[in-house]
């Protein structure tokens, strides 16, 4: 029987919690931003929608579309990664200790554990190096939260995956960020359209390794 005293009071609970703080300060800072300008508060809910369904690349190069800063680009796409880690992560420990039954991640949280026999070798050689690198390595597709799943999966403790996937996840948008920035400025000099050619191309490129995942499932 799921006791939610109990789950507060254990590590997963709190993790649990400090993601819905951060869901908090996301509300926030939208609420904030419709108050001043809604067309700037709907640019920062497309590119969160964005990086939620085709990855941190897509979400950071919607904000170049749209000539958002460095910082805020920064800040929201690291703010919904977050969010998406401490909230999901504990869902998952809860729904593997037979604790909750969460329908709606069923499938997903399957996925997950064809991903963990995928690299088992892997992470059993490099731990939680590896697990360092299966998140920050650009280019893997991974994400952070099937980062952290796997985590615990291959028993590093709570704290500490967490603490490795965010630390691997804001090394990898920041990479993303500033490599972006650097290649629509020289596209840019080809055509004035070279952010939306590149977040067409990158969004392409997930959908097609997405189509690819379904069909080996």
């Amino acid at each position: 029987m799921f006791n939610l005293k109990s789950f507060f009071s254990s590590q997963e609970g709190k993790i649990f919690f400090i993601g819905v703080v951060l869901l908090f300060v996301y509300i926030a800072i939208i609420i904030a931003s419709y108050v001043f300008s809604a067309e700037n508060a709907n640019v920062l809910l497309v590119m969160s929608v964005t990086n939620f369904f085709f990855g941190r690349a897509a979400g950071i190069s919607y904000g170049y579309t749209t000539e958002l800063s460095d910082g805020m680009i920064l800040l929201m796409n690291m703010l919904v990664e977050f969010i998406m880690v401490l909230i999901i992560y504990p869902l998952f420990v809860l729904s593997w200790n037979k604790s909750l039954n969460i329908e709606v991640l069923k499938n997903f949280f399957t996925n997950v554990k064809i991903q963990r026999e995928k690299y088992k070798d892997y992470f059993e050689k490099y731990g939680k190096y590896g697990l360092f690198l299966f998140v920050w390595f650009p280019f893997w597709m991974t994400g952070p939260v099937i980062g952290a799943l796997i985590g615990f999966l291959i028993g590093i403790k709570h704290y500490t995956t967490i603490l490795i996937v965010l630390s691997g996840t804001s090394l990898a948008i920041v990479i993303w960020t500033y490599f972006l920035k650097e290649l629509m400025l020289a596209l840019n000099q080809l055509s004035m359209n070279a952010p939306y050619i590149v977040l067409g191309l990158i969004i392409i490129v997930a959908l097609v390794l997405k189509l690819m995942k379904n069909k080996k499932a």
